[in-house]
């Protein structure tokens, strides 16, 4: 009975093999050297490889099984995500190692520190918006254990307050409102929901407010119907299609839009506008617009604004881009909400630009 379960196991794995060279020899045929590459270095090979892997027809069910197997079996997603209960997805950015909290955080602190003291001296009034991590707010969804080691938003807090930076705290209303049933992060999203959006933005209105900001024009948000979200984090876990039903249905949500007097729009606020005295700087919790980050504190100020945020790039690459406007006379700007996720107090930013380098990406 061994003897011939190993026998047919070796014959269909001998299948296997020639199936999968019959379709490789036609795309071997098909594959064309592209000019830029050479074989000293090793990246014709390179390229070889990714062009007769992509095409192969059992690629992809080879990729969803595996992901499946792992999540279903092991309760575990690829690198970058850590899976909770019911289907809630985290990104592992928000789960720190002790070593990321040394010279890395203190580099990026001290960066921060620089560019608010820097505006403040050019009259430009920073507040720094600390974002909390998805699972400081939603630690219900994975061991308490596991919730422990999770980034909390001291790491970034501590420093401003004992510096004296300005910065508005939006983690007690966000807890307030998970608390009383309002999602204030979607399940398989790394990013806040509509409501948490607009939830941050009444609080930091109500700061700048208080602080002597006037808006004097009319907003309103409105309503664009429901939509569908298949989120971020669920590319850590690539059971789709052939497995989808191990993961919940998409995300079902309200979307916004912002509609009154003239409003800045947000692709051509990156190059500025100098009649606007509000820059909204940041990553994708405000550039992204499914969020409506901008729009709801464009209503809650009654102001329209810059928003100079970008997707993808950190904290700092935004900032760098609206200096490089106030330089120039792009923009006048005289008040700043500068968007900071709390994770990325830790992120090696240097060590992210050197790899970006070395593939060839050029920094704007």
């Amino acid at each position: 009975m061994n003897r011939t379960l190993l026998l047919a196991n070796a014959a269909l794995w001998l299948l296997a093999m020639l199936l999968g060279a019959a379709f490789a020899v036609p795309r071997v045929l098909d594959y064309e050297l592209s000019s830029s590459l050479t074989f000293l270095d090793g990246k014709v090979a390179a390229d070889f490889e990714r062009f007769l892997v992509k095409g192969h027809p059992w690629r992809d069910p080879s990729v969803n099984a595996w992901a499946a197997a792992e999540f279903a079996l092991l309760g575990e997603g690829k690198p970058g995500v850590v899976v909770g209960s019911g289907g809630w997805l985290y990104t592992r950015d928000e789960f720190v190692l002790p070593s990321q909290l040394g010279a890395v955080r203190a580099a990026n602190l001290k960066r921060v520190a620089d560019e608010v003291r820097a505006l403040g001296a050019a009259g430009v009034r920073v507040y720094l918006l600390p974002v909390p991590g998805k699972v400081e707010i939603e630690p219900g969804h994975m061991p308490p254990a596991l919730a422990a080691q999770a980034l909390k938003s001291e790491v970034f807090t501590d420093f401003l307050r004992a510096e004296g930076l300005p910065w508005i705290d939006v983690r007690p209303a966000l807890l307030a409102a998970h608390a009383a049933g309002t999602p204030v992060f979607f399940r398989s999203e790394t990013h806040w929901t509509p409501e948490g959006a607009r939830i941050v933005a009444d609080v930091v209105a109500l700061r700048l407010r208080a602080d002597g900001f006037a808006g004097d024009q009319a907003f309103r948000v409105t309503s664009q119907g429901q939509a569908t979200l298949q989120g971020d984090l669920e590319n850590f876990v690539p059971v789709r299609p052939y497995f989808a039903a191990l993961l919940p249905a998409p995300e079902r949500y309200t979307r916004y839009a912002i509609a009154g007097d003239t409003v800045a729009d947000d692709a051509a606020a990156l190059f500025g506008d100098a009649g606007r005295p509000l820059a909204l700087v940041g990553t994708s919790y405000s550039a992204d617009e499914r969020w409506n980050f901008a729009g709801w504190l464009r209503a809650a100020l009654g102001s329209d604004l810059d928003n100079i945020s970008e997707k993808a790039r950190g904290p700092f690459v935004p900032m760098r881009h609206f200096r490089a406007q106030l330089a120039s006379g792009a923009s006048s700007a005289r008040w700043v909400v500068w968007e900071v996720p709390v994770r990325s107090i830790v992120a090696d930013y240097d060590a992210m630009q050197r790899k970006l380098a070395a593939a060839g990406f050029k920094e704007e």
